[in-house]
């Protein structure tokens, strides 16, 4: 079954009867989901917008152990992030690169070289793997002769470490999959509307679809909360009441292109206006560059984070800290993302910054699990902390656990060589080869059949080598169900693209037309929106319309 079923699938889906409906298609959910149907669980996961669209794919796009936790004595959360850092990088070969890290030490710093070279120690041991991959103390020389144009003004070396970069989207998007692949039902633009009771139990849930306005109603043993920032909203049909504890961090990132801001290795130092720890870092794209992060208290909407001027001229600062000689302004950026940290709260006086980002993990008075807190790193902790509990809970039979040994979709090593044999043997381009070793690991076996079935399908219809082939997998195989969807989430072109993929979006509107049998008004408005989206994370840049609902480049 692929991701999103048709209706003819839907309407047998429905009557069906769950042992888990997980609501929230972030990784959390995703981790969860993928676990339960490892364990031989009917599951159902459901999303209210896409797979990734909130959080999930708007973090810092590392898998890392945290070593800043160890100023705020956070070893448990450390210790767990390093070994899931290694773990990673076998279930996920296809979405993990190691990268190596400067963590700077400049005069006025709260700690020296001493002290960072002692917890770089500990990040070592933790991860089973400081023979592989053990940390280097280097001297402001070593450092330059590494990275010449860093601020060398007051520099006294660094630690050199390495953790992990990943595409936060695509790896939610593969742990989808993998539930798909194991049974699991995933649909996506479905709305949790109501809570489905039997007495004061919580049975299952009634669901909107965002893009047809059709309802449903599906039946669980458990249903589980992990729906991130929007927590509280489901806990409180729950509760009746707003219930879940969380203290949302808004966290903005922005993207630079690599000849304006020439960085090669991640570098981690302090912020010259707070002294909050920062990092600017290559991306797994090889043209670009992004700095993050804020780290401030959210009271808003959800739905409606983005970056504001403060948080653009913060991180702005960074960058011309990190390289004086780069003297960028709102004119050099790329792009930029917000996303929200769904943090547990902390006691009552506690910063953001040195509020925890471990998880939690609690049934409701109606039976609902409620999952919060974790990050990126921790997702398959904290789909096994929620599933143990269901199992264990609920006394469902299970299969043994076995989602730390299992790859997930696209990962598994010997399908990843024949997929690279079968690549390497056809004649796509070497550089739509790249593309699609980067981001499908195995599933490029897919894109493959697209390829070859229509000589149509090899056209590149889009910038950063994306090809009809590529829009037509992930539309039948990745639940790509509007235009945004296949931009920031499948291809990732609204992250790294200077314009989001813009002046391709009447070309690709009209394809996806006509795979989904979209209407003239419906591919005018998902051009639309999409468009709008691109000027709001776009500083200064408002795309102008085009006589046939698409828009022009601005560069």
């Amino acid at each position: 079954m692929s991701i999103d079923p048709g209706p003819a699938e839907l309407a047998q889906l429905v009557d069906q009867e769950y042992d888990l409906i997980v609501v929230g298609g972030g990784v959390t959910g995703a981790a969860c989901a993928r676990d339960a149907a490892l364990r031989g669980l009917k599951v159902l996961l459901l999303e209210k917008d896409d797979f990734a669209a909130g959080t999930s794919s708007r973090s810092s796009k590392m898998i890392h152990g945290g070593l800043r936790y160890l100023e705020t004595y956070q070893f448990k959360l450390v210790r767990e992030g390093v070994k899931e850092r290694e773990l990673s990088l076998s279930l996920a070969p296809h979405l993990t690169r190691v990268a190596p890290h400067l963590y700077m030490v400049y005069e006025g710093d709260s700690y020296g070289l001493g002290m960072l070279n002692f917890a770089l120690t500990f990040y070592d041991i933790f991860s089973g793997q400081w023979r592989q991959r053990r940390h280097h103390m280097l001297s402001p020389k070593q450092v330059l002769e590494r990275e010449p144009h860093l601020n060398p003004k007051g520099m006294k070396g660094a630690g050199l470490y390495y953790d992990v970069l990943t595409d936060d989207a695509r790896f939610t998007l593969d742990l989808v999959k993998g539930a798909v692949e194991q049974g699991a039902v995933a649909l996506n633009h479905a709305l949790v509307t109501d809570l489905v009771r039997d007495g004061d139990r919580v049975v299952g849930v009634v669901v909107a679809d965002q893009l047809n306005g059709s309802s449903h109603r599906f039946r669980g043993k458990a249903v589980v909360n992990a729906t991130g920032p929007w927590t509280g909203r489901l806990a409180a049909r729950e509760y009746g009441r707003e219930a879940a504890k969380l203290r949302p961090s808004k966290g903005v990132h922005l993207v630079f292109d690599k000849k304006d801001f020439p960085l090669g290795t991640v570098v981690f130092l302090r912020s010259p206006d707070d002294g909050r720890v920062t990092w600017p870092a290559p991306s797994i794209e090889p043209d670009r560059v992004y700095v993050g992060t804020t780290d401030t208290d959210y009271e808003g909407d959800p739905d409606q984070v983005e970056p504001t001027e403060q948080d653009i001229q913060y991180l702005l600062n960074v960058a011309n800290h990190t390289i004086p000689d780069a003297h960028l302004d709102a004119s050099h950026i790329v792009a930029s993302w917000a996303g929200l940290r769904p943090l547990v709260a902390p006691a009552p006086g506690t910063s953001v910054g040195k509020t925890s980002r471990e998880h939690k993990v609690e049934v409701g008075p109606g039976g609902m699990v409620t999952i919060s807190g974790g990050k990126l790193t921790s997702s398959r902790v904290m789909g096994r902390h929620v599933v143990d509990t269901v199992v264990s809970g609920w006394g469902l039979a299970a299969r043994p656990y076995s989602a730390d040994r299992r790859p997930i979709s696209g990962g598994q090593p010997e399908a990843i060589a024949r997929a690279q044999a079968d690549l390497a043997a056809s004649d796509v381009p070497a550089a739509v080869q790249e593309r699609w070793q980067r981001y499908y690991g195995s599933n490029v076996e897919g894109l493959l059949a697209q390829w070859r079935a229509d000589p149509g399908n090899r056209v590149e219809i889009a910038p950063r080598q994306v090809t009809v082939a590529e829009v037509r997998y992930c539309v039948a195989e990745e639940g790509c169900r509007t235009l945004d969807d296949l931009m920031t989430r499948r291809t990732s072109l609204f992250f790294w693209d200077r314009d989001g993929g813009l002046t391709a979006s009447a070309a690709l509107a009209d394809l996806m037309a006509d795979l989904l049998g979209w209407t003239p008004e419906r591919r005018a408005q998902e051009i639309a929106d999409y468009s709008a989206k691109v000027g709001r994370h776009r500083p200064g840049y408002q795309p102008p319309a085009a006589a046939d609902g698409a828009t022009q480049p601005s560069d």
